[in-house]
């Protein structure tokens, strides 16, 4: 793996966190930690505040760390308590449950409720088991395995197969996190995914179901960690993986400008390039899963007219949802041919078509008759249709 060296040492440096920023981290969730213990103090609220996330495991990816904390309730009816106990700045979100976000002396915050529990088998919000990982993580990787994770964290986000969320449907940081555990190192695990075949079972499980990936979570051998991973994130990641492994270079680290891509792509392909711009409307996860949804009906509306997609990406950042749709051709007859039965088909099944359809003619053995298209100006219809899945009006109704 001499080969790989010099590419790793060099994510290293760019990826892993400074002693210096470690500690200005230590401290800065030292006082968070103090404020929050103070608040439940004074309010007399019976909770245990305990760090999660990528801080309380040492995986966040240098200059883009921020802290996660877990606030721990005997019962959900507790959990109302936890917006007294917040500060003042934060701001309520929405996942499975309401948790509170914000700025704590300029580190991204986020503090989420959990339900206490003593039987994993009871469990019915599966982040409630989430508390369990920062600990295994702790005891089950080295320092050098966490710089693995770090880099790897790197990697999938450079090649846009990063993020659990359900509009992104790529590996979370804990799986990541775990798949380290699993073969060792990166550069073990690279080599496992070039003999990769689906299914593909990791870990200590006979669960059968139909997933690309199955990666078992240690601490509960029946949950799958990579059921948000969809099969095309999953291919994202094995063929910058196999890519990597022939040819390593530190551009695979590198994030790319998804606008930069589309632009050079399409004055190589000759596309027409559609983009457009959604205000994201809080809760982001609820708004972008039904944005993810709108887009496929979107895609499908637009190729039901025979228009045809070359490709389309988006562009997800803090504040909007930037969609970048290539068209290859749009239809230049006035009609489309549908086909209909054979001609060998039963004559009853023959003058039923005819009688519906009336100018018929042969193409090879099909009876066919020419179909009006309904648009004239297939560049607005595109424009407007847009417009009509993906504006924030639209994808907010219920």
């Amino acid at each position: 793996m001499d080969k790989f060296k010099k590419v790793f040492d060099r994510a290293y440096s760019i990826f892993v966190s400074s002693q210096r920023e470690k500690s200005r981290l230590d401290k800065i969730a030292e006082e968070l930690m103090g404020l929050l213990n103070k608040n439940a103090s004074n309010k007399k609220v019976n909770v245990e505040f305990r760090f999660s996330g990528s801080y309380a495991k040492g995986t966040w990816i240098k200059n883009e760390s921020d802290i996660d904390v877990f606030a721990i309730f005997n019962s959900e009816g507790e959990m109302k308590n936890l917006s007294f106990l917040v500060p003042k700045n934060f701001i309520p979100a929405f996942g499975t449950r309401k948790y509170f976000k914000g700025l704590f002396n300029g580190i991204k915050v986020e503090i989420v409720p959990v339900l206490r529990f003593s039987d994993i088998n009871l469990v019915e919000n599966s982040i409630d088991l989430s508390t369990l990982h920062s600990n295994y993580i702790n005891s089950s990787l080295s320092n050098s395995q966490k710089k693995d994770v770090i880099i790897l964290k790197a990697f999938c986000k450079a090649n846009n197969c990063y993020g659990s969320e359900t509009y992104m449907h790529g590996f979370s940081g804990y799986s990541l996190e775990v798949l380290i555990k699993e073969f060792g190192s990166f550069a073990a695990l690279m080599e496992a995914v070039n003999s990769w075949k689906p299914p593909i079972l990791i870990g200590k499980t006979s669960n059968k179901n139909i997933y690309p990936i199955f990666l078992s979570d240690p601490t509960n051998i029946k949950r799958n960690i990579c059921a948000s991973v969809n099969e095309e994130n999953l291919s994202k990641f094995v063929l910058a993986m196999k890519r990597f492994y022939l040819s390593p270079s530190f551009d695979f680290f590198i994030k790319k400008s998804i606008k930069t891509n589309v632009l050079k792509e399409v004055k190589e392909r000759g596309t027409k390039l559609f983009i457009f711009n959604t205000k994201i409307i809080e809760p982001r996860d609820v708004f972008l899963s039904k944005y993810v949804k709108n887009l496929d009906k979107l895609i499908k509306e637009l190729k039901a007219e025979d228009i045809e997609i070359y490709s389309f990406d988006v562009d997800f950042n803090e504040k909007s949802a930037i969609l970048f749709l290539q068209v290859k051709n749009v239809p230049k007859t006035k009609t489309k041919i549908v086909y209909g039965p054979e001609v060998f088909s039963a004559t009853d099944i023959i003058k039923n078509f005819i009688n519906v359809h009336k100018k018929v003619f042969i193409v090879g053995k099909f009876i066919c008759y020419d179909k009006k298209y309904n648009v004239e100006n297939f560049n607005k219809f595109i424009l407007l249709k847009i417009k009509e899945y993906m504006s924030p009006k639209s994808i907010s109704i219920n």
